[in-house]
C-alpha cells in the first residue's frame, strides 16, 4: 500500500508556484463538471472577459483564450500558429526565458533573428532597430516583460513602439509581470500577450491565457500553424463562437484562476501592485544592510517581485538554500551562469503580504548569521 501523501507548509518566497489564499484553494472543491456543458460555457465568459481586464484590453479589439498548460504553452501556442514558411520572427534575449522562446521557435523550425544580451543586460534598443532595418522576413517580435531568471523588466513600450514603426506583430511573454506590474496591452502595442495564474495573479499552476488583438489576428487567421493542441486559430474560432476549448480542458484550473482573479480585483489591481512593491522594499533593504549584492541595481529596471541576490564566496548557495527550506522558506537558486556566481533569488509574488515578509527578514538574517 502507498503511503499518504503529507505536505509540510513551507512559505514561497519563490517565483512560482506561489503561495495562494484559502479561497482559492476552496474553488477547486466545486462540483464536478463536464466542459461541453452551459455550466462551463458560463464560466469561461466570465473567465476571458476578467483576463482582459488584467491586461487592460477591450473585448471590442481583444480577445482572450485560457490554454490547458504552463506558460511555456501559451507562447508556443502564440509561435507555433502565426508564421507562413519564409516569415521570421525577431527574439530579444537577456536571460532563460528569452532563450526558452528561441529554444520554442527552433523546435517549430521557424526562422529565427535573434538580438541577444547578457543575462542581466539591458537591451539596447538601437540593437533592435537595426535587426529591423537589416532583415525584411520579420514577422513578429517577441520578447520576455519580466525576465524571471534576472529580475529585470525589459524596455516593453519602447520595443513595441519599434514594431509598429516597421510594420511588425509583436507578441510579449509577460507570465511573471502580470498581475505584478502594469501590463497595457493597448498602451504598450502588444498584439499577443501571455500570462499564467500561477505567479504575480496568485493563483494555481496548470493553465495559461493568451490576449489577443483581433487586428492582428485578422493577418494570421488563415495560417495552419504548426501544432494541434495549441492552435492558437482553433482556440480562438471555438472560443468566440462557442465559449468552449478545442479539447478536454484543466476545467478545476479555470474554477481557481475565476476565483484568484477575482481576488485581485477586490483588492484592485494598482493596490495589488503596491502592496508587491513594499513587500519587494521590505526585502531589498535587509539585503542591503547586509551589503549583499544584487544583480540588477536600477530602479527603473527591477521587477516588483523578484530580487537576485549574489552571496559572499565563503557562503556555498546550495546549502544557503536548504537551510532556509529547513526553515520553512523555499527561495530560488540562481539559474544558468548567474549560479556559478553565487546568486539566490528572493521572490513575494502571490498572497505574500509585509507581515510576511518582516518574518522572512527575521529568519534570513539568523540563517546568514550562522555562517559567521
Amino acid at each position: 500500500m502507498v503511503d499518504k501523501i503529507s505536505i509540510e507548509k513551507k512559505m514561497l518566497f519563490a517565483p512560482g508556484p506561489v503561495l495562494t489564499s484559502e479561497r482559492v484553494k476552496k474553488a477547486a472543491l466545486q462540483p464536478d463538471i463536464c466542459h461541453r456543458s452551459p455550466m462551463f460555457e458560463q464560466i469561461y465568459s466570465g473567465l476571458k472577459s476578467r483576463i482582459l481586464k488584467l491586461f487592460n484590453a477591450d473585448s471590442n479589439t481583444h480577445h482572450s483564450i485560457v490554454v490547458s498548460g504552463s506558460g511555456t504553452a501559451a507562447n508556443e501556442t502564440v509561435i507555433s500558429s502565426v508564421f507562413n514558411d519564409e516569415e521570421e520572427i525577431l527574439i530579444i534575449s537577456n536571460g532563460e526565458f528569452g532563450n526558452r522562446l528561441i529554444e520554442i521557435a527552433d523546435a517549430y523550425k521557424v526562422g529565427s533573428r535573434v538580438v541577444e544580451f547578457d543575462w542581466g543586460e539591458y537591451p539596447d534598443i538601437n540593437k533592435v532597430e537595426d535587426f529591423l532595418k537589416r532583415y525584411s522576413r520579420i514577422k513578429l517580435v517577441s520578447m520576455v516583460y519580466h525576465e524571471t531568471s534576472t529580475g529585470m523588466i525589459n524596455p516593453v513600450e519602447e520595443v513595441g513602439r519599434l514594431a509598429k514603426k516597421y510594420g511588425k506583430l509583436y507578441h510579449v511573454d509577460a507570465i511573471s509581470a502580470v498581475g505584478g506590474e502594469n501590463v497595457d496591452v493597448t498602451g504598450q502595442q502588444i498584439d499577443f500577450c501571455t500570462g499564467v495564474p500561477n505567479k504575480s495573479v496568485a493563483g494555481h499552476p496548470g493553465a495559461s491565457f493568451v490576449c489577443v488583438n483581433l487586428e492582428a489576428y485578422k493577418q494570421v487567421k488563415n495560417i495552419r500553424g504548426r501544432n494541434v493542441y495549441l492552435n492558437l486559430q482553433k482556440h480562438v474560432e471555438i472560443s468566440m463562437n462557442k465559449n468552449q476549448t478545442p479539447n478536454t480542458p484543466a476545467v478545476v484550473m479555470f474554477l481557481t484562476l475565476y476565483e484568484a482573479l477575482d481576488e485581485l480585483f477586490e483588492e484592485g489591481l494598482n493596490n495589488r501592485i503596491e502592496r508587491y512593491k513594499r513587500d519587494a522594499d521590505i526585502i531589498r533593504d535587509a539585503v542591503k544592510k547586509r551589503s549583499l549584492k544584487l544583480l540588477i541595481d536600477n530602479d527603473e529596471w527591477m521587477s516588483t517581485t523578484v530580487t537576485s541576490v549574489f552571496l559572499p564566496e565563503n557562503i556555498d548557495v546550495y546549502s544557503f538554500v536548504n537551510e532556509m527550506y529547513r526553515r520553512g522558506y523555499v527561495i530560488y537558486l540562481g539559474k544558468g551562469p548567474l549560479l556559478k556566481k553565487n546568486m539566490f533569488q528572493i521572490a513575494n509574488m502571490g498572497n505574500i503580504h509585509p507581515e510576511d515578509c518582516y518574518r522572512f527578514v527575521e529568519v534570513f538574517n539568523d540563517v546568514l548569521d550562522s555562517y559567521r
